[in-house]
C-alpha cells in the first residue's frame, strides 16, 4: 500500500483555507542563547507558542506568491558559510498557490527597543472583548486565546528594534 500524495492543487487549497482565517504575525525576544556564534538552535516542529512573545499584529497583506527568479518579493532563507545572505524570490499571483504570503507592517512603537529573535504565524487568535475598535497590534495580555502556531522561525541575526524604524516583515509559507 502506498501513501496518498498531497497535490499542488491540494496544497493551494490548504493555503486558500488558511488565508480565510484570522491570521497574525507575532514576534518575540526568544532565547538570548541563540545569539552565540555557534548556537545550536532548537527544532520548532513541535512548537505551539513563541518562547517569549512580545506582541502580534494583523497583517497588511495576505495573498499568494510563486517562486520567480525575477520576483520583487525577496525572502532571506539562510546565511552562507561566508556570512552571505541566501534568498528566495517570489512574484505575486492572483489565484491560490501553494505559497501563502504574509506582509506585516509594525508601527514605530510596537516592541520598540526590543531584540526580536523569533517570529510566528498564528491563526484563529481570539482577542479579549474590551479592546479598542481598530486595534491591530496585540500584546499577550490582550489575548483570550493565542490560536494555533502555523509556522515559526528563529531570526539570525536578531533584529534590534528602534522606535525610529517602522519594521516590515514579509513571510512566505510554502504549503
Amino acid at each position: 500500500m502506498s501513501l496518498a500524495t498531497l497535490t499542488k492543487a491540494g496544497r493551494a487549497a490548504i493555503a486558500l483555507a488558511l488565508s480565510a482565517r484570522p491570521i497574525h504575525l507575532a514576534w518575540g525576544s526568544g532565547n538570548p542563547e541563540w545569539d552565540a556564534e555557534e548556537a545550536d538552535l532548537p527544532s520548532l516542529v513541535n512548537a505551539t507558542a513563541l518562547v517569549n512573545e512580545l506582541g502580534r499584529r494583523t497583517p497588511a497583506t495576505i495573498g499568494f506568491v510563486e517562486p520567480d527568479d525575477e520576483g520583487d518579493i525577496v525572502i532571506p532563507v539562510a546565511t552562507g558559510a561566508g556570512g552571505e545572505v541566501q534568498e528566495a524570490r517570489y512574484k505575486s499571483v492572483t489565484g491560490p498557490s501553494p505559497y501563502l504570503y504574509v506582509r506585516t507592517n509594525y508601527n514605530f512603537e510596537d516592541a520598540s527597543n526590543a531584540v526580536i529573535r523569533e517570529i510566528g504565524v498564528f491563526m484563529d487568535t481570539e482577542l479579549k472583548e474590551d479592546l479598542p475598535p481598530g486595534q491591530r497590534y496585540f500584546t499577550p495580555d490582550n489575548l483570550k486565546s493565542p490560536g494555533l502556531l502555523v509556522a515559526a522561525q528563529i531570526i539570525v541575526p536578531p533584529i534590534n528594534r528602534s522606535p525610529s524604524v517602522r519594521q516590515t516583515i514579509e513571510f512566505v509559507l510554502p504549503i
